[in-house]
């Protein structure tokens, strides 16, 4: 029996295609299905070609043809071609279910091939699968290729690569975070169309939520068929692809389809997956570059290495960058925070420094640009764009364009003797230089005596991480001062911190989101003897002042337990256990009991529910207990290291027992090791009980007076039914342990 693409090429016991026919039609020189199950199948290149006879391809369309009118209305999504290299390339669409093999016609160089499609289900689902892979082809050319027959065809094109020995020459784009705009996202892509690119890299987040097929359509193969019709696509999964299985059953790519390489001529292509194994990747990621001898070598992951606006993200900055380092790599491009950014080169001192850009404007919703000294230019653009990239040799050209095809940006790298031209030398920033400078007016807050009152003067207080470093401070008001005034000061800094007088406007006011309105002032740090400036930047109110504005909770006591537990969902041990009282709230009971030892934090639920559904891969959309735990009870205004957020939930597939659980935000790893859930029916519902051992809950330390923030929800089908603390504003409460609640462990 003939492996699956899901068999062949990740080695799981899950398939995500039906397997392929063992067969094709006489004369056909093309595999009607893609991966390494294709593979298998695929003939020796050349000779076939001899064998491909007109009158077998007029025979095939016309036996083909009744079934196939309106083929073109079946087409749900697509077609796009995936796996081009010199001489292959992959044609495939997804059709409505029920459509039969479709015939699929490819013409260029003198060739004229002709294949069925093998229709698979995809994932469980009745929307079928179609893919023809093409071998024997041409390098560096162009064929265009035809679904069907008549006026229902689909048609488009797509380019081989050249061979690796060829000179570097390319015209293609990268961009990315197409989800949640199609409109935004067509505009994006048909602007994408217009640059005729050989072929486009989407650098992840494609669709909000990779689960669900219809957000395929919507969001990502409908707004970009503009350009999927003439361009070869290579995808990056992003934290939106979720468990990426749709994402691997509608691509074709080389690898485990997760992480990747790709050649287009002299030119290297990395793909990294942010959310894979990273002692494994890291691993292949070495094996990749040390086997390649490139002009030119692109890398993308989804979440940047450097990135200031929006999620401040600096993944793999400490084990995957220095590997590209050593090895030479170009650039680097990523997306996740929807802005574009791009970095003055920065590298180790003495080689070649890399080219950082952060390009997520294909759709999603756009973050705030905020100043960086590390920033090319300054600061960042919000703005929908998309980065085209042309290759000659030694040459490489980059426009940033907007989609009604203005230029948001525009530079040219000029390689020579392993190195850029003097210019962009120049320029350059040693890695840890650019790891203290690219947050400099990001992590800045300001924090008063007493909460401003309006129209009131006071001292207000700088401080920053970099900014601490700083030999000195000028602040000034700035030409969108939202009604503040403040008094232009230059200094030295004390103890850290910079102070200058301000009058707060009418109005003014503060509260867990920061100032109202807020404070906004122009800013020159001098850092290393070099001075750096940001206008109109806002500052964000500090913890001190906020803390001033939100009540302490009192704690709720947490018994010690006397005995040893047993986490078998059997709650007799709970009986004399009070449970929760609710904070801030009066006294109100809660279903949800805790208890500990010096072994860690035991605690227990016995829950109302007419039915029981669980959600393997995000429990909180089912029925669970999401515990959220603020080990150093700082009452920080965003999670941090030290918060964490566990989510416990039954597992009905598998009957009473063991319950599954994740830990959703927090440190993980081997912090994972001893946690343990269980779970069984009851009357009218169900009961849970669960342990995080002490090691998890660090730096709180398992004894008498220990206190610890706290909140918690229990859901039923995804909806909230019982919280720890609530208020209007639950949903920034998630994030913000200012506002949770606390326990203390009593004796």
């Amino acid at each position: 029996m003939q492996r699956t693409k899901s068999e062949a090429q990740r080695g799981d016991s899950k398939p995500s295609l039906a397997g392929c026919p063992s067969g094709l039609p006489g004369g056909l020189w093309a595999a009607p299905c893609a991966g390494a199950a294709a593979e298998r199948f695929r003939p020796p290149c050349g000779k076939r070609a001899e064998r491909l006879g007109t009158w077998q391809a007029i025979v095939l369309c016309v036996l083909a043809a009744p079934l196939l009118v309106g083929c073109r209305s079946h087409i749900l999504m697509g077609p796009y071609v995936n796996r081009v290299g010199p001489s292959q390339g992959t044609v495939l669409w997804v059709s409505e279910p029920g459509v039969p093999a479709t015939p699929v016609r490819l013409e260029g160089k003198g060739l004229a091939l002709t294949a069925l499609s093998a229709p698979q289900v995809v994932n469980g689902g009745r929307e079928l699968l179609h893919c023809v892979a093409f071998e024997g082809l041409a390098s560096a050319s162009r064929y265009e290729y035809r679904i069907g027959e008549g006026r229902a065809a689909a048609q488009g094109s797509f380019v081989t690569a050249p061979t690796p020995d060829a000179p570097s020459r390319a015209r293609f784009v990268i961009y990315g975070d197409t989800r949640s705009y199609p409109e935004r996202h067509r505009a994006v892509a048909e602007a994408i169309a217009r640059e005729r690119p050989a072929f486009v890299v989407c650098s992840g987040d494609l669709v909000t939520d990779g689960r669900v097929l219809e957000r395929w359509k919507e969001e990502f193969m409908d707004p970009a068929a503009a350009y999927l019709r003439g361009a070869t696509l290579w995808p990056v999964r992003g934290n939106h692809e979720q468990d990426a299985v749709l994402y691997r059953e509608l691509f074709d790519l080389p690898g485990n389809e997760l992480y990747y390489s790709f050649d287009f001529g002299s030119i290297h292509f990395v793909v990294l997956d942010c959310y894979a194994d990273r002692a494994e990747m890291l691993e292949w990621l070495k094996r990749d570059l040390s086997t390649r001898r490139a002009e030119w070598t692109f890398v993308m992951p989804h979440e940047p290495m450097f990135n200031v606006g929006g999620h401040g993200s600096k993944w793999g900055r400490e084990d995957f960058l220095p590997v590209l380092e050593e090895h030479g790599v170009d650039f680097v491009v990523a997306g996740h925070s929807h802005l574009y950014e791009r970095f003055v080169p920065i590298g180790p001192p003495g080689r070649k420094p890399l080219i950082h850009i952060v390009s997520a404007g294909g759709g999603a919703p756009l973050y705030r640009a905020v100043p960086s000294p590390t920033l090319a230019g300054g600061i960042g653009r919000a703005e929908s764009h998309y980065c085209l990239f042309e290759v000659s040799g030694n040459r490489c050209d980059v426009t940033v364009k907007r989609p009604d095809g203005s230029v948001m940006d525009a530079f040219s790298l000029v390689k020579e003797g392993g190195s850029y031209q003097s210019a962009v030398m120049a320029e350059a920033l040693t890695t840890k230089k650019a790891a203290v400078l690219t947050p400099l007016f990001v992590d800045l807050s300001v924090d008063f005596p007493a909460p401003p009152q309006p129209g009131q003067t006071t001292q207000a207080t700088l401080r920053g991480s970099a900014l601490s470093m700083a030999e000195r401070v000028a602040v000034s008001g700035a030409g969108e001062s939202k009604g503040w005034e403040v008094a232009p000061r230059e200094g030295e800094l004390a103890d850290g911190a910079f102070v200058f007088g301000v009058k707060a406007p009418p109005g003014v006011k503060v509260d867990m989101q920061g100032l109202h309105p807020s404070l906004v002032a122009d800013l020159t740090v001098t850092l290393a003897g070099r001075r750096y400036e940001a206008e109109d930047l806002p500052l964000r109110v500090g913890h001190r002042t906020v803390r001033q504005t939100v009540p302490e909770p009192e704690p709720v006591a947490v018994p010690r337990l006397s005995g040893p537990v047993s986490v078998d969902a059997d709650l007799k041990e709970w009986a004399d256990v009070p449970s929760l009282p609710r904070p801030f709230q009066g006294a109100d009971a809660s279903s949800v009991r805790l208890g500990w030892r010096k072994e860690g934090l035991y605690g227990a639920a016995q829950v109302r529910d007419d039915s029981v559904r669980a959600d393997p891969e995000a429990p909180w959309r089912g029925d669970a207990l999401e515990l959220f735990i603020e080990k150093d009870f700082e009452r920080a205004l965003e999670r941090t290291e030290h918060t964490a957020q566990y989510a416990f939930s039954p597992d009905p597939a598998a009957g009473p027992g063991a319950g599954r659980w994740l830990v959703a935000y927090g440190r993980t790893g081997e912090e994972r090791a001893g946690i343990q859930c269980a779970w069984r029916p009851v009357q009218g519902g169900y009961a849970l009980e669960f342990f995080l051992p002490a090691q998890v809950l660090a730096p709180a330390v398992m004894e008498g007076g220990t206190v610890m923030g706290l909140n918690f929800a229990l859901s039923d089908d995804g909806v909230p039914v019982e919280q720890f603390y609530s208020d209007k504003n639950r949903d920034r409460s998630w994030g913000t342990p200012i506002r949770w609640g606390a326990i203390r462990l009593s004796e």
